[in-house]
């Protein structure tokens, strides 16, 4: 089983700087959540709420905890599960997913597709997927588009948006 691989101080600094006021008051996703760093950073930064997907129950529980002591309880929910299950549960659509796999499992254009599938994203909606430098990830998955893409040293941050909106 892959272990968390939490995302940078400093590439989660230039993701949030990248964002600016984009954040404030937005429906936020964060898949393969981890300790949650993504979805916290946002909460702290003016996000309407945040959705938390991790399948480990342990470090869910360790999320759960860092929620009620950064008094975010009414603004955050975990999914204790499978990013695929929980994008297929999902009923409301977010203005901003970060999705960050391991590396290793080589994830991004699947969960993509998965989003893609299930149209969780809003109109205007932004998807940011960090990966390792060497992964194949598509520049177009259904009807996604990479509009930017970001290397910080063996990581990249590539960002997605509705082919729609470009016109």
């Amino acid at each position: 089983m892959a272990q968390p691989r939490p995302i940078l101080a400093k590439v989660r600094e230039a993701l949030f700087s990248s964002l600016g006021d984009r954040i404030e008051d937005v429906g936020f996703l964060d898949l393969y959540a981890g300790t949650g760093r993504c979805g916290l950073e946002a909460l702290k930064r003016g996000a309407r709420f945040a959705v938390f997907v991790e399948k480990n129950r342990l470090t869910a529980e360790g999320l759960r905890i860092a929620i009620r002591e950064l008094g975010f309880g009414e603004k955050a929910q975990i999914l204790n599960r499978d990013v695929f299950s929980a994008i297929r549960k999902l009923k409301e659509r977010f203005d901003i997913i970060f999705l960050g796999p391991p590396y290793k499992d080589l994830l991004v254009n699947k969960t993509l597709e998965a989003i893609n599938l299930h149209n969780i994203l809003n109109q205007e909606g932004i998807i940011i997927a960090e990966h390792h430098k060497k992964e194949a990830v598509e520049d177009k998955i259904g009807s996604f588009i990479r509009v930017k893409e970001k290397r910080y040293g063996e990581t990249t941050l590539s960002f997605y948006v509705l082919k729609d909106v470009l016109r």
